[in-house]
């Protein structure tokens, strides 16, 4: 090694009979100690020489029980010690975050709970009046509340943070007088732009967005190195390097870099130009950490040298499996490589939790790779570790082997979808309302998965009406309602809009299954259950699918707008020549509820399957993405055009003044 190195001689374990060890790593230098004793003097952590045993029951196999545990674990102990001491500050912030996540995940609400506390407390305020990115960076857990109070949800809310956010938007430096960009050191990354993507979902304003975009950009141009596919932690560190004289890549650094591009992502708008830019930086990012990632699965606390900084460092770790893991949930990532590395860096977190919770093995704050001790634990620490194990659940869930059908490619429950509003709200609108078979995802063909919400947008004369999407994989009649997704598009609704309503692929089932909870009961009757929802963990009222049916129709007509039913559309799913129906379950009872609410229905059931019949299993086979649910977007372009014939086809089409020049071209439909 290059450097000196002072070594801890004895480290006696607490637990009885315990082997006395000689770690060979470097003590923290005095200046690093000063800065171990002002965090912990903070109360963002400590750092003892003696953390008591490792834990001993956890495992690392990748099950969401497993990993339930281990969130639990860690989580309850980091609340119990942190939340008498809680701020919001930007270390802090992070833990919230994780916070929110464990929350979804985990399905427990004390840790929400806890984070709404905090937000009232502080009066859902940011630190400075002109804040800057570390300032800010409390708005993410502000605006993902707002979020998930949906109708309950007040401007008072996010009201403080936007006043922040308008003080320094007209700024092109950090603040007055001051010559530096506005984030001109790269841990900014994860601090800010989840907030001003997030102010842009929440208040529909796209300068949000514009800011962003802006600034990320001016940072990559600075800190970006397009040879190593990292980041300098700020220009200052463009020309040093470390001990073994390569440069310095800081994993923290470049942890917060992946995980503000994901936490960007999620809710930056399908059809942004930029995104194509976050994306790459994503794919490059992940695979140059990968060719670094130790054989205990972590990295280092510098990237490019591992002999030097022997220790795993555990939040720049954690933080880029939670990149890693979001992006193989989204289709950016190929799978086949990235989820042996991420189960293995998963492994090695479980390695630094100790029996009472504690996270060990986090640097201390700073700007660079440095020395500390291996129970070394701090709250930002635990926020990327909370953020890792609910992703990494995710992935777990949403992996057939597992066991666990899953018909959509977006469980609506804890991800962010950024759901699109009218964008003229002079114009009427068509908005839609179902399930991923109408907007699969984000709406922008990951895994070659389309719905036909979005080809429809094509069919239609956008300067004359608005194509609103809000369609949800993974929800039923049942769950759109339940998780507050109608609350929020009801207000949408004005005067002679016409809302198209499809569900029934995810309505079967037990209504209180484990992993999705989200079945209504079979028929059109008044017949209810009573359950305890796992998920929710309240008690719920579920009633028929026909129940709900009529709930969006009776909603609809409240607001004056025009309700249409459609037939959920077919699985490719053959039987003797020909296409299954669902005649006799979902398409049928959706039939009977328009019938017997004198509404009208699209019966895409009937006329897409007829389509298919007509072209055949050999012409059908590539018009869906998965095996027998999901569309390309060829398949969901043929479905699009069913929507718009079956409109043609009824005694009177509300929309047949404003199809555009290819939805005119469409054959209005005949049955015979």
């Amino acid at each position: 090694m290059t450097t000196r190195l002072l070594l801890v001689s004895t480290l006696l374990l607490a637990s009885a009979g315990a082997q006395t060890t000689t770690p060979t790593y470097p003590l923290p230098t005095p200046a690093q100690q000063k800065g171990i004793d002002g965090d912990i003097a903070r109360h963002f952590g400590d750092a003892p020489a003696d953390p008591g045993p490792l834990a001993t029951d956890l495992s690392p196999a990748l099950t969401p029980a497993a990993i339930d545990k281990a969130t639990r674990k860690v989580a309850d102990w980091e609340l119990a010690v942190a939340q008498p001491n809680f701020d919001h500050n930007w270390t802090w912030a992070v833990l919230y975050d994780g916070f929110l996540a464990a929350s979804d995940s985990t399905g427990d609400a004390k840790y929400r709970d806890a984070m709404t506390a905090m937000a009232t407390q502080y009066n859902w305020a940011v630190r400075s009046r002109m804040p800057g990115a570390d300032d800010q960076s409390i708005g993410q857990v502000y605006l993902d509340l707002y979020f998930k109070a949906r109708a309950k949800a007040t401007p008072e809310m996010i009201a403080p943070l936007r006043t922040g956010l308008d003080s320094v938007i007209d700024l092109p430096t950090v603040r007055p007088n001051d010559p530096r960009i506005p984030w001109w050191w790269c841990d900014a990354l994860f601090m800010a732009p989840p907030v001003w993507v997030r102010m842009s979902a929440a208040t529909h304003d796209h300068k949000y967005i514009d800011y962003m975009n802006t600034n990320w950009q001016r940072t990559s141009d600075l800190l970006y190195d397009k040879d190593e596919h990292l980041y300098a932690r700020d220009a200052t560190y463009i020309p040093k390097r470390g001990p073994n004289g390569k440069k310095i890549f800081w994993s923290r650094g470049e942890g917060w870099v992946m995980g503000g591009i994901v936490r960007t992502l999620e809710y930056l708008p399908a059809d942004d130009p930029h995104r194509p830019f976050y994306i790459q930086q994503l794919r490059e990012m992940s695979a140059r950490v990968l060719q670094l990632q130790r054989a205990d699965g972590l990295w280092p606390a510098s990237l490019l040298d591992p002999e030097d900084y022997p220790l795993p460092e555990v939040s720049g770790s954690a933080l880029m499996l939670y990149a890693m893991a979001w992006g193989v949930n989204e289709g950016i990532l190929d799978a086949k490589v990235y989820k042996p590395a991420i189960a293995k860096g998963w492994a090695g977190l479980l390695h630094h939790v100790y029996a009472d919770g504690r996270l060990g093995c986090i640097e201390q704050t700073g700007a660079e790779p440095a020395y500390y001790l291996p129970g070394s634990s701090f709250n930002y620490g635990v926020g990327g570790y909370l953020l890792a194990a609910s992703e990494i659940k995710r992935m777990v869930i949403e992996d057939p082997a597992v066991g666990i059908p899953v018909v959509n490619t977006d469980p609506a429950f804890d991800a962010h979808l950024n759901l699109p509003v009218p964008k003229n709200p002079k114009l009427p609108s068509l908005i839609l309302v179902g399930d991923s078979t109408v907007r699969n995802g984000r709406g922008d063909g990951a895994n070659n998965q389309m719905g036909w919400g979005e080809p429809l947008v094509g069919f239609f004369d956008t300067s004359k009406i608005n194509v609103v999407n809000r369609a949800i994989g993974g929800l039923s009649s049942r769950t759109y309602i339940t998780q507050g997704h109608w609350a929020d598009t009801l207000p949408l609704i004005k005067r002679g809009d016409v809302v198209l309503i499809q569900f029934g692929h995810n309505d079967a089932g037990a209504p209180d299954e484990p992993t999705r909870a989200r079945a209504s009961l079979p028929g059109i009757g008044d017949e209810t259950a009573e359950i305890q929802n796992p998920l929710l963990h309240r008690h719920e009222t579920v009633h028929t699918f026909g129940w709900y049916l009529t709930r969006y129709i009776q909603d609809v007509r409240a607001r004056g707008g025009k309700p249409i039913l459609c037939t959920l559309v077919p699985r490719k799913i053959w039987q003797d020549g020909k296409i299954v129906r669902n005649a006799d379950t979902y398409a049928g009872w959706t039939r009977q509820v328009a019938a017997r609410e004198h509404v009208p229905v699209l019966d895409l059931n009937e006329i897409i399957a007829r389509r298919y019949d007509a072209l055949g299993p050999a012409a059908v086979e590539p018009l869906f993405g998965d095996p027998h649910t999901h569309t390309t977007l060829a398949g969901a372009t043929i479905n699009a055009e069913s929507v718009v014939s079956a409109l043609k086809a009824l005694p009177s089409d509300p929309v047949t003044k404003d199809f555009s020049a290819a939805g005119k071209a469409v054959p209005r439909y005949a049955a015979n």
